[in-house]
């Protein structure tokens, strides 16, 4: 009985099934929902391989066929029924594997991993150019763009030589032992607690990047995050890295990045601004450190890259300046964390119309209390707009919005010379939106509409 059952059809489900098959295992197909794209990718296949056995649209009390093997897609939840009709479908002493650990044992070449609970793109991406900047044929993935088991089939064709991969706690969840490769965590909030049950259960599965025989240049980390590895890996050496620790193995230093004192990279070159991204900046150089070797550190093409790097759309993305009045998408600020962080970067005293709300992760927003002697004004919205309101009433002037587009136009409507309208939600988007990107991007549509309209909403 050599069956893999995919345990979700999503795009790491798609990816998953397109790489056990490959290998010439039979694949059975599963999934809560179904969709006509679902089908499609399912046909397409089908068409490819022989011995694919679809079950989509799996109700309660659903029967799956025995398999050796399950890979669970990063986004089921345990209590789902799909969840424990695989566990009953798994044999004794059957695999139960989660499509990046799936995807990592079968990658047959070199990675690094990225996890923490902000900056994991924009540090992905900056590694991935380090990298290439450095000979090195890389290519992003995990939880950025392709799933890995794509990328893995990618490299199998040798069109990718190394990968950088972007690892959320999801990913991590399930996985029993990561994979020896250089790792970074880049910071620790309050983040995905529904999921984990506790902030400590959140920051043992990160950690679970530096489990293996690592030496200390492998094994990156923020300075401020030394309780927590005393707490998981008591004694364990690592390269650390901190805008405000001026102990740490990378510093920041009258705005140059330096190595043990000895500067790398003057931050007033790089497009992409703000402590949060210094320290991005620092842990992809000690990822490139831990593969090139600390000279790399110091090439000319190691400036121009981090110089030449843009971050992508929905994180502190300008993208409108009108009448003294900026506009600003960070819909990619899904937890209170990210939200300091842009409230930082743009406030200047209190001068911020801020677009709050959407699913709840039962997280912390209490830590939103340092932002908020820079908030004019905050629209909130989403299911979590009450949690939000008894969180800031009586302390930020805040007004319920009856749906995305009037909180847009009211936000817009109130926002003066030296103002900032801007979407930082510290919150998910599946209440409302498809995605994250989704909803920048429809934040992005009504804001030029109501310049458009010379603010007639």
């Amino acid at each position: 009985m050599d069956n893999i059952l995919i345990c979700g059809y999503g795009i790491s489900g798609r990816a998953a099934a397109r790489l056990a098959a490959s290998l010439g295992r039979p694949v059975i197909l599963a999934d809560e929902h179904t969709s006509l794209e679902m089908r499609a990718a399912a046909d397409a296949l089908k068409k490819e391989h022989s011995g694919i056995q679809v079950f989509f649209n799996c109700q309660p009390g659903q029967i799956l066929p025995p398999c050796s093997a399950v890979i669970v897609s990063p986004g089921l939840r345990r209590e789902s029924k799909l969840y424990q009709a695989a566990k009953k479908a798994l044999v004794p002493g059957g695999l139960w594997i989660s499509e990046l650990e799936f995807a990592l044992r079968n990658a047959h070449c070199p990675f690094v991993s990225i996890t923490g609970t902000n900056g994991k793109t924009t540090t992905t991406e900056l590694t991935t150019a380090l990298l290439r900047a450095n000979g090195i044929n890389a290519a992003s993935a995990g939880n950025i763009g392709s799933a890995l088991s794509e990328c893995v089939l990618e490299a199998e064709k040798q069109q990718i030589g190394f990968l950088v991969i972007e690892t959320s706690s999801f990913q991590l969840e399930n996985i029993a032992r990561f994979p020896d490769c250089p790792a970074a965590i880049l910071n620790l909030a309050s983040d995905h607690i529904d999921r984990h049950g506790s902030l400590e259960e959140y920051a043992r599965t990160k950690f679970k990047v530096f489990a293996g025989n690592l030496p200390p240049e492998q094994r990156i980390m923020n300075s401020n995050l030394r309780p927590w590895l005393e707490r998981f890996l008591p004694g364990t050496a690592v390269t650390t890295f901190s805008a405000a620790d001026p102990n740490a193995d990378f510093t920041l230093q009258d705005q140059r990045i330096c190595f043990r004192n000895r500067p790398v990279f003057d931050c007033a070159k790089a497009r992409i601004r703000g402590v949060h991204n210094a320290e991005n900046m620092m842990a992809a150089l000690a990822l490139l450190r831990a593969v090139k070797g600390e000279e790399a550190l110091y090439q000319e093409s190691t400036a121009a890259a981090l110089a030449a790097f843009e971050s992508s759309p929905h994180r502190m993305e300008v993208f409108a300046r009108q009448d003294g009045i900026t506009y600003v998408n960070d819909s990619k600020a899904t937890n209170p964390h990210a939200v300091n962080a842009a409230v930082k970067e743009f406030a200047r005293g209190r001068n911020l119309l801020l677009i709050l709300g959407g699913l709840d992760k039962g997280m912390d927003f209490s830590e939103l209390e340092i932002s908020f002697p820079h908030i004019k004004k905050a629209f909130l919205i989403g299911s979590c707009r009450e949690t939000l309101f008894s969180e800031l009433s009586g302390k930020v002037k805040c007004a319920f919005s009856g749906d995305f587009s009037l909180a847009v136009r009211d936000a817009c409507a109130a926002a003066a010379p030296g103002d900032v309208v801007m979407l930082s939600p510290a919150t998910a988007s599946m209440d409302m939106f498809k995605n994250y990107a989704e909803r920048g991007n429809e934040f992005k549509r009504l804001v030029r509409e109501y310049i458009r309209k010379g603010g007639r909403g």
